[in-house]
C-alpha cells in the first residue's frame, strides 16, 4: 500500500545493507587467507549458488501484458525521459554513491598506512561499521511515508557532507589535528565519519526508492532497474576517481572528491521545487 510503502522499502534496504556489511569483512579475510584472486573465487561460487537457489524457489509470473522483452527494453529510454522523478532521484544517488564508492575503495589504503597500520583482519572489522546503513533505512522510510522526503533527503546530504569532513580531519590532519600524535582518536574519528557517511548515503538511496515506486505502476520493475543500474554508475566513477587521487593529493585528495559529489547533491536537492520529488 502507498502509505507504507517507504517503511516496507527501507525494511528491504536494511537487509541490502547488512549483505554489504557482511560481505566487507568477509572479503577482507578472504584476502588474506587466499590472496585477492581467491575474493573473486568466493564471489563466484556465491553468486552461482543465489542463481540457483533462485531459479528454483521463486515462482513462475507471467504478465499479461504481452509486450515482448525486446520492446520492454526499448521502452526504457522513454521512462528515464518522461520521469522527471526518477532523473532527479537517480542522479541524487548517484552522487552519493560517487562518495560511498570513493571513502570505501581508499580507506583500506589510508588504514594501512601510518599511523594505522592495520592487518586485513583490522580492516575487515573496520567495515563493521556499515551497521549503519541497515539502521537508517526503515527510519528515511518512514519519513517518507510522513511527506517529510525533501528534509530528510537535505539531512542525509548534509550527513555525507560532515563525514567526510570528519574523515579529513582525522585521515589528513586538516584543522590543525595530527592523527600521527593521536592515533586511537584519529581511528574513532574515521569510524564516526564511515558510519555518518553510510547513513546519509542509504537514507537518500531509501528515499529515492519510495519517490520513483511511486511514479507507474505498471512499470515499477523498470524504473527500479533504471534507478539502481544509474546510481551505481556514480559508485563505479567514484571507486575510479580514487587512484587519481590517491597519486596526487593522498586522503585529502580522496575526502576534497567526496565532498564535491555531496555537495553538488545537497545543492541540486536544495533547489529543487518539485512536490513529488
Amino acid at each position: 500500500p502507498e502509505a507504507v510503502r517507504g517503511r516496507v522499502i527501507g525494511n528491504i534496504m536494511s537487509g541490502l545493507t547488512i549483505g554489504i556489511l557482511i560481505t566487507r569483512p568477509i572479503a577482507s579475510l578472504g584476502a588474506e587467507a587466499f590472496g585477492w584472486r581467491g575474493v573473486y573465487g568466493m564471489a563466484t561460487a556465491a553468486t552461482a549458488a543465489i542463481a540457483f537457489t533462485l531459479y528454483w524457489a521463486l515462482p513462475q509470473r507471467h504478465p499479461a501484458n504481452g509486450v515482448s522483452y525486446g520492446k520492454i527494453i526499448a521502452s526504457l529510454w522513454y521512462l528515464l525521459m518522461s520521469e522527471r522523478v526518477l532523473r532527479q532521484r537517480a542522479a541524487l544517488q548517484a552522487l552519493c554513491m560517487g562518495t560511498f564508492g570513493l571513502f570505501w575503495t581508499a580507506i583500506a589504503l589510508r588504514l594501512a598506512a601510518e599511523p594505522f597500520d592495520l592487518s586485513s583482519k583490522g580492516i575487515a572489522a573496520f567495515t563493521l561499521a556499515g551497521a549503519a546503513g541497515a539502521i537508517i533505512s526503515p527510519i528515511a522510510g518512514r519519513a517518507g511515508d510522513r511527506g517529510l522526503t525533501r528534509p530528510a533527503t537535505l539531512v542525509a546530504h548534509l550527513s555525507i557532507l560532515t563525514g567526510l569532513t570528519l574523515a579529513g580531519v582525522a585521515g589528513a590532519g586538516w584543522f590543525g589535528f595530527d592523527p600521527v600524535t593521536h592515533p586511537t582518536l584519529a581511528l574513532a574519528g574515521l569510524i564516526i565519519a564511515a558510519v555518518l557517511l553510510d547513513l546519509g548515503v542509504f537514507a537518500d538511496q531509501t528515499l529515492g526508492r519510495r519517490a520513483v515506486n511511486m511514479l507507474c505502476p505498471e512499470a515499477r520493475g523498470r524504473l527500479n532497474g533504471l534507478y539502481t543500474g544509474l546510481f551505481f554508475i556514480g559508485s563505479a566513477v567514484g571507486s575510479g576517481l580514487v587512484g587519481v587521487a590517491w597519486s596526487h593529493s593522498g586522503w585529502t585528495g580522496v575526502c576534497v572528491a567526496g565532498i564535491t559529489f555531496g555537495a553538488v547533491a545537497f545543492f541540486l536537492a536544495l533547489i529543487n521545487s518539485n512536490q513529488r520529488f
